[in-house]
């Protein structure tokens, strides 16, 4: 571990936030006329505080090619409890919060000896650091590097400060517009071995989506990445992949090794788990309006309904229409890789950028950790590191 100067610490985050997109619990809405991005609210959705972000000119990796690729940062609850009480204001008091602990200072830089043989995840972590939160983050660290071979780096700012006793904290992921020919480009030039279904993913320059649960499809034009996701699949781009603060006075536990503490929260678990929606486990579902991210070209409808809407074969899969649709139908989505397939949350009750909440624990990205639990050791099952592969990430 290092400790950093604020000045060196000030060349990983602007500290003087931009102009701001407040968004009163849902995020951005697709213009469909002219393909530009409007505020559209809606009280039922997930609370979001969005921050422009400057274009930046990037080459992609299938091809070659510069092109100028819009960017945006979105903070949004850590999942957990109080999440639902945090309003887009909240979350714009949390990123002012986070950004005065990055600058002021010091940071301490959590990046343990690499071997270049595979993806790096650097934490810069400021603010008022808990006893025992540095080892966790070096744990969660040591195990997300250890499933991925992607070449990249993963730098994630984290910061530490006292919020309302209920709330975990605030978390954002910063994104690229990705038009849908160089999504699905970067996708299929990025296979690795055992990486099959990208090769059917639809041909054209649009992406057929249903937005409702009737039987209207959009051809749509984008895919949101997130940075990381876009670094691992898609091209290249500057930036960090993500920022957090957490609650310094939630009860955490930092060893899961010997068990959770009745009460208390695997703060590995959750590092791991916030790390995952910052490498691309995100829905548009959640806050968007018209407009898809990663996991979510491979969200269908479960059952068949009255168009065949769940593809069975891989030429289905090629043609039919996505479904990122608010609560409809209700329970009643699939990430679906034909080989296997795994249901989704919709939204409600549970944000839609995690599995859907079931009986035996699927994985991480499950939307309801509770306190007392752990995936220790094996933090992510099958289901999230198929999701991860499918998404552009080599395992």
């Amino acid at each position: 571990m290092r400790i950093l100067s604020p000045q060196v610490a000030s060349s990983c985050l602007p500290f003087t936030l931009p102009a701001v997109a407040v968004l009163a619990a849902v995020g951005v809405a697709h213009g469909a006329a002219t393909g530009t991005a409007v505020q559209s609210p809606s009280t039922a959705r997930l609370a979001t505080f969005v921050e422009p972000l400057p274009a930046q000119l990037s080459t992609l990796y299938a091809g070659g090619e510069q092109v100028l690729v819009p960017m945006e940062n979105v903070w949004r609850p850590v999942c957990g409890p109080g999440a639902s009480t945090l309003s887009s204001q909240d979350l714009a008091g949390i990123a002012r919060s986070h950004a005065t602990a990055m600058a002021n200072g010091p940071v301490i830089q959590v990046d343990q000896s690499h071997n270049d043989a595979g993806i790096n995840f650097v934490f810069n972590v400021s603010g008022s650091i808990p006893a025992g939160a540095l080892g966790a983050i070096a744990t969660a660290e040591a195990y997300m590097e250890s499933q991925f071979n992607d070449l990249i780096t993963v730098t994630v700012n984290l910061s530490f400060a006292t919020l309302g006793s209920n709330v975990l904290g605030g978390t954002s992921s910063s994104y690229v517009n990705v038009t849908w020919a160089n999504a699905r480009n970067g996708l299929i030039a990025g296979k690795d071995a055992n990486d099959t279904i990208q090769s059917f993913l639809p041909t054209t320059s649009t992406i057929p989506v249903r937005y409702s649960s009737g039987a209207s499809v959009t051809n749509e034009t984008r895919v949101f990445f997130t940075v990381a996701n876009y670094r691992a699949t898609i091209g290249s781009v500057t930036g960090t992949a993500a920022s957090m603060q957490y609650n310094n006075i939630f009860a955490w536990d930092f060893d899961p090794s010997n068990g959770i503490s009745s009460g208390t929260y695997s703060f590995v678990d959750v590092v791991i788990h916030e790390t995952g929606h910052a490498m691309g486990f995100t829905s548009g579902v959640d806050f968007r309006i018209n407009d898809i991210e990663a996991i979510d070209i491979f969200r269908f409808q479960r059952t068949d309904g009255t168009g065949d809407y769940n593809p069975d074969t891989t030429a289905e899969f090629q043609t039919r229409a996505r479904l990122a649709a608010w609560n409809a139908p209700n329970d009643d989505h699939n990430f679906d890789l034909i080989s296997a397939e795994y249901r989704l949350s919709d939204g409600s009750p549970y944000q839609a950028s995690h599995f859907r909440e079931q009986a035996a624990n699927i994985g991480i990205m499950d939307p309801a950790f509770a306190s007392g639990q752990t995936f220790y050791p094996n933090y992510y099952k099958v289901s999230d590191t198929s999701a991860f592969d499918a998404i552009g990430y080599d395992r």
